[in-house]
């Protein structure tokens, strides 16, 4: 029977989590996201546990750590963006350690019809849907032209192959035991009222440092601008055993906790699965 734990630890300050200032978007790290009233595809499940600590925690698990998973979940309703506007979406994710290879990696995506692409190098997310694009932390590469692992990415139209990358040079450790990581992505118009401009993602560690990514995306040319879209994340781990965890938290409401969200601190978890009879 499988049963989750909780790794107490406090992770990223708010100072990682900050107020998103464009008027479109969604933050899932500064508002309490409970993960399971999402779509959910593939291979992930969610979780919501209260520990006593203050905090109630909803984690999503897009892998499990079995090998040969891809699984997705998506926002249960979608959202109209104009893409003559800015806008940005925010995150909390987790790859917990691993003495495996490391595979394969998750994306952030926005896409026309949700749901979920092929597992292992396709990081869940490709052939999902040409009306689409994505945030990528790719933790896998194959040699030669591939971007050396661990890499943030832009892609677009259901396909892997990036429009920019940006390595990291972190190797494993990516695969924090106690923090999470901190991402954002953030959009940029043209000014040129074409639905085009550039889309650059983030990720933030507290003891890891900032690592970011842009491309200049076409929303027309992909058939998304004037229509709806769901937000989501897709993620998968071909031959590997990586598990790849979004979380979201919100204080219980005692005094204790009160105080504490009020003095400006932001608690968070890491959290594990680990397996047991």
């Amino acid at each position: 029977m499988k049963r989750k734990s909780l790794l107490m630890a406090v992770l990223l300050a708010s100072s990682l989590a900050p107020a998103l200032s464009a008027a479109q978007g969604v933050s899932l790290a500064g508002e309490f996201t409970d993960y399971t009233t999402w779509n959910l595809y593939g291979s992930t499940t969610v979780s919501n546990i209260t520990p006593g600590n203050g905090f109630t925690y909803s984690t999503m698990y897009l892998t499990s750590g079995t090998g040969s998973e891809a699984g997705a979940g998506f926002a249960p309703n979608a959202i109209a963006l104009d893409y003559n506007q800015a806008f940005a979406f925010d995150f909390h994710f987790h790859i917990p350690p691993s003495s495996g290879l490391r595979g394969d990696g998750l994306t952030f995506t926005l896409a026309g019809t949700p749901g979920v692409g092929g597992g292992g190098s396709d990081l869940g997310y490709g052939g999902l849907g040409s009306d689409s694009v994505a945030f990528a932390i790719d933790t896998f590469d194959f040699g030669g032209t591939d971007p050396v692992s661990p890499s943030v990415q832009i892609l677009q139209g259901g396909s892997v192959t990036p429009l920019a990358y940006t390595q990291t040079s972190l190797g494993d450790s990516i695969r924090d035991p106690n923090y999470q990581w901190y991402a954002h992505v953030d959009y940029t118009p043209s000014g040129n009222s074409d639905n085009a401009g550039t889309l650059t993602g983030t990720i933030e560690h507290l003891n890891l440092g900032n690592f970011s990514v842009s491309a200049t995306v076409d929303f027309d040319a992909l058939g998304m601008a004037g229509n709806p879209v769901y937000y989501g994340f897709t993620a998968g781990n071909g031959m590997a055993t990586d598990e790849h965890y979004i979380s979201s938290a919100a204080p219980v409401p005692v005094p204790a906790a009160v105080w504490l969200l009020g003095s400006g601190l932001l608690g968070l978890i890491g959290v594990a699965r680990r397996k047991a009879a």
